[in-house]
């Protein structure tokens, strides 16, 4: 529990983060993306000059800081991969100057002990390299987990931008009635955020993904909220449960998803679970912190631009209108800055239609897949997991499925059937959906489990898994 002086420090905290962010709200296009060019000059610089990480990649690629003169010399900055940051040493991590004092590797090893040691119950408070750092690992989603440190002030910033939102979704009066399902895995950026959170919302709202269905299910039926803070999976799984005791929560007027895509499928079964509230999605990483969030006029995400910038780029690492890989540049973080990173893995398209609801801030129409998820034809074709969750979201009887390929051509699809509901059936109309969808393009075998559960170490249910070596 927080003391009168903790949560009079962390509102003043709060507070400023809100002040910066709604100024921000206000700029004009032109004044972002002078914002946008001056941050990304002065990152690139302190990575050059500080962190030894850049240092070797910017050596290795012959790119000196001094070559930025415009926007078309982006291209000169070398992408920073998943790889370059699972495979560097956490003192590569930090500046230079710091990690004589920060003794980074020691104290990694020493947060992720604590962390092991913690009982779950006790994992209120998550462990702090210095005041103003902390070391994070991504939740490995597309297979790869990295390790970066966050200062304190770049997840206020976040913390600020989607307490922003909030009040944006709420139109204007905030619902106080809510539930917040988060990863209490101590080296979240979740749970960093969640422990953010307790300066306005008390722990008896904030519950861990990692508890049982079961029990999430009743502290939802015993809350009743109106809002609701999840991932994709956790609210489907609890839905399922909900659907089996023929339960509807119509109070619930607000739910929040993230950090996990939402197929169709789930879109359904949380439309029939909680007929009366409103979807909003945002697009967070531990990496880029807010990167983009769901228009509530219309399909497409905005790109949340003075946080980040974002290009879309091909195989070659060029600009393309076309569907191409998300790279980002995060401009809230110095600690170990993330420049021109392609580690998120998530492919898309820009849409550069006027938005209805009149922002100028650049769009994309969806996050159309992880490339982790790309799934190959028997032609050689790649295949978005968007056409395999797409076409079978319909066929009556699936309680939960994955579709999992591992030879190029050949999709196992793994079902679970609802309770009493006929199994010939399910397989013939998954068969026919994805063989019309996939012009028999693949040959298919459905496989009918009793569970499907996350991997070890993560909350997420990977709707689609490809385990074909990826491209290079």
């Amino acid at each position: 529990m927080l003391t009168p002086a903790q949560i009079r420090s962390r509102g003043n905290q709060l507070h400023a983060a809100l002040d910066q962010v709604i100024e921000q709200r206000g700029w004009s296009m032109p004044k972002r993306r002078a914002h946008q060019w001056r941050t990304l000059k002065s990152l690139v610089q302190h990575a050059c000059d500080h962190i030894p990480l850049y240092q070797r990649l910017f050596a290795n690629a012959g790119f000196e800081p001094r070559m930025l003169d415009d926007w078309d010399d982006l291209q000169k900055i070398p992408i920073l991969t998943k790889q370059d940051l699972r495979t560097a040493a956490a003192d590569e991590l930090l500046p230079i100057s710091a990690t004589a004092s920060w003794s980074a590797p020691a104290l990694w090893s020493f947060s992720q002990a604590v962390a092991r040691s913690k009982a779950p119950e006790d994992r209120r408070t998550p462990e702090r390299s210095r005041d103003d750092v902390r070391w994070l690992a991504s939740s490995g989603s597309t297979g790869i987990p990295a390790r970066i440190a966050r200062t304190e002030s770049s997840l206020w910033h976040y913390m600020a931008c989607n307490t922003a939102l909030f009040y944006d979704w709420c139109g204007g009066q905030p619902i106080s009635n809510g539930l917040y399902l988060v990863d209490m895995a101590p080296d979240s950026i979740d749970f960093a955020t969640a422990d953010l959170l307790r300066t306005t919302v008390p722990d008896s709202r904030i519950f861990s993904v990692h508890d049982p269905v079961a029990k999430l299910t009743r502290e939802l039926l015993s809350i009743v909220p109106e809002f609701i803070s999840s991932y994709p999976s956790t609210l489907r799984a609890i839905a399922l449960d909900l659907k089996v005791q023929n339960r509807v929560m119509k109070k619930t007027r607000l739910i929040h998803l993230t950090s996990e895509m939402l197929d169709a499928h789930t879109r359904h079964l949380l439309g029939q679970i909680f007929p009366n509230a409103r979807l909003i999605e945002t697009y967070t990483s531990t990496e880029g912190g807010l990167v983009a969030f769901q228009c509530p006029h219309d399909a497409r995400w905005h790109i949340a631009e003075t946080n980040v910038i974002c290009e879309i780029v091909d195989e070659s690492g060029l600009p393309t209108d076309e569907l191409g890989h998300l790279v980002i540049t995060d401009l809230t973080n110095t600690a170990t800055p993330i420049i021109r990173y392609r580690g998120l893995g998530d492919l898309a398209r820009w849409d550069t239609t006027p938005c209805p609801c009149g922002t100028s801030l650049r769009s994309i129409r969806q996050i159309e897949g992880r490339s982790a998820a790309m799934l190959r034809a028997r032609s050689g074709t790649l295949l978005s997991p968007y056409i395999i969750t797409n076409a079978i979201e319909e066929v009556p009887g699936l309680a939960q499925y994955q579709v999992v390929q591992k030879q190029p051509g050949m999709l196992e699809v793994r079902v679970v059937a609802e309770t009493n509901a006929p199994r010939q059936r399910i397989k013939t109309g998954v068969k026919r959906a994805l063989e019309a969808a996939l012009a028999n393009d693949a040959d298919l075998q459905v496989t009918f489990v009793s569970n499907i559960a996350a991997p070890a170490g993560s909350h997420k249910v990977p709707l689609v898994i490809s385990e074909l070596p990826l491209a290079a």
